[in-house]
């Protein structure tokens, strides 16, 4: 009795593993069948966050196409291809089942001008360098130092604004790479902690060896920083006496090297 009990039970074991393994192979065919079909190919990429690119030039460098299985598209390779661009500082790709592909971008945004052999270059808080740039249609101010020069890469005959300064030469630099030298940090740290009303209206920011930092106004006046410390506090202190003496253009100069104890100096004779 015993003996015929294990016949069985064998041969429904064996009946069911014959079952499981062909509704296995259904499942697998289904799923090849469905991931090859047309439903899942790519019929929309979208892009958010570019505000220097177009939409077809990130799709472009992309080398994403409208027509491939979405399973196939290597979002890694993309995003990289994205990221050589120096404005570039985040970008991620998502897939959005079953045919969307997006884009979202985080761009680098230029907060001054530094000089350099042949011109002026575009760099973000960062120091990185985004792209050539002009004074004149910028808007940025300038940075300038004391201890290094600065090239760009490119030629250097013919006239040349300038220089940041113009003794000891360093590495050339091209887009995508970092400005690396202690006053131009300072002087990034500076920009990015002064309160907008100013930073959109200065001309320069200079940095001395002393590491005293000066900002020219648009107006002509001279601003007297002291140390790169307290600078939230300081942008604040000299925000609010530009509003108290825009009506005043005979300002020489204005020192905040002390915030207790701020100095405003008149042109001579007045």
């Amino acid at each position: 009795m015993s003996v015929v009990f294990k016949e069985k039970k064998i041969k429904k074991f064996k009946f069911n593993l014959g079952e499981s393994l062909f509704f296995i192979f259904l499942v697998i065919l289904a799923a090849y069948i469905f991931w090859r079909s047309s439903l899942f190919e790519v019929k929309e990429i979208l892009v958010r966050g570019n505000h220097s690119f177009t939409t077809a030039e990130i799709v472009a460098l992309s080398r994403l196409n409208e027509g491939t299985n979405i399973f196939k598209v290597n979002l890694s390779r993309a995003g990289g291809r994205i990221k050589t661009l120096p404005l570039v500082k985040e970008v991620h790709l998502t897939r959005r089942f079953p045919s969307q592909i997006i884009i979202e971008i985080k761009e680098r945004y230029p907060v001054a001008l530094v000089p350099v052999k042949n011109g002026f270059v575009e760099v973000d808080k960062e120091g990185i360098y985004l792209k050539p740039g002009k004074v004149s249609t910028s808007g940025l101010p300038v940075i300038t130092a004391a201890n290094e020069t600065i090239t760009d890469g490119r030629s250097t005959s013919g006239p040349s604004h300038q220089p940041m300064v113009d003794s000891k030469p360093i590495h050339a630099i091209k887009p995508g790479q970092v400005f690396d030298f202690p006053e131009l940090k300072t002087a990034l740290k500076v920009i990015t902690a002064l309160p907008r009303e100013i930073t959109t209206n200065l001309s320069e920011v200079h940095v001395n060896k002393q590491e005293q930092i000066f900002l020219y106004h648009l107006s002509g006046v001279e601003c007297r920083l002291g140390q790169a410390t307290n600078i939230t506090q300081k942008g604040i202190i000299l925000n609010q006496l530009f509003c108290q003496l825009k009506n005043t253009p005979q300002i020489e100069y204005i020192d905040i090297s002390l915030t207790d104890s701020p100095v405003v100096k008149y042109k001579d004779g007045i």
